[in-house]
């Protein structure tokens, strides 16, 4: 299984996202990665920022936990809010296969294509103040 921390980065009701295009879809990831051996996830998220889209930030507060399962892989997420200690988003081309990054207004998250497939949770926390159990459970996340 892989272990994928993420990070929620909020600027003006808007959520910093990754754009990718798959089989003509519009697909807006979280930003974050997988884990490299003996890493924590703080550590793995703070380098995955930093190399993707030369960010430092700090990691806050653990929000969600998520399973998704396809069949031949199964990946856990684990959702932190973050803010950004210093610099401007720049993809990075050469550690990502990402177009560009977007502020995806927070509003749109329950209609855009979201990975993970928790927009409608992260409306529910942020925009409503809707406490929500931490572990989601497995979700539903359609692949194109």
């Amino acid at each position: 299984m892989n272990i994928r921390p993420c990070a929620i980065i909020v600027a003006d009701n808007k959520m910093l996202t990754l754009k990718y295009n798959y089989n003509n879809t519009e697909i807006f990831a979280i930003p974050g990665g997988n884990l490299e051996f003996g890493e924590r996830l703080e550590e793995a998220l703070v380098r995955e920022l930093e190399e993707e889209l030369s960010l430092k930030i700090t990691v806050d507060e653990l929000l969600f936990v998520c399973e998704v399962h396809k069949n031949d892989k199964d990946t856990l997420h684990c959702i932190f809010t973050s803010d950004i200690l210093s610099g401007t988003p720049k993809l990075n081309a050469k550690e990502t296969s990402a177009l560009e990054f977007k502020w995806q207004p927070i509003e749109t998250l329950n209609i855009v294509n979201l990975y993970p497939n928790i927009g409608i949770e992260i409306q529910n926390k942020l925009l409503k103040n809707i406490e929500s159990e931490v572990f989601l459970g497995e979700i539903s996340q359609p692949w194109y």
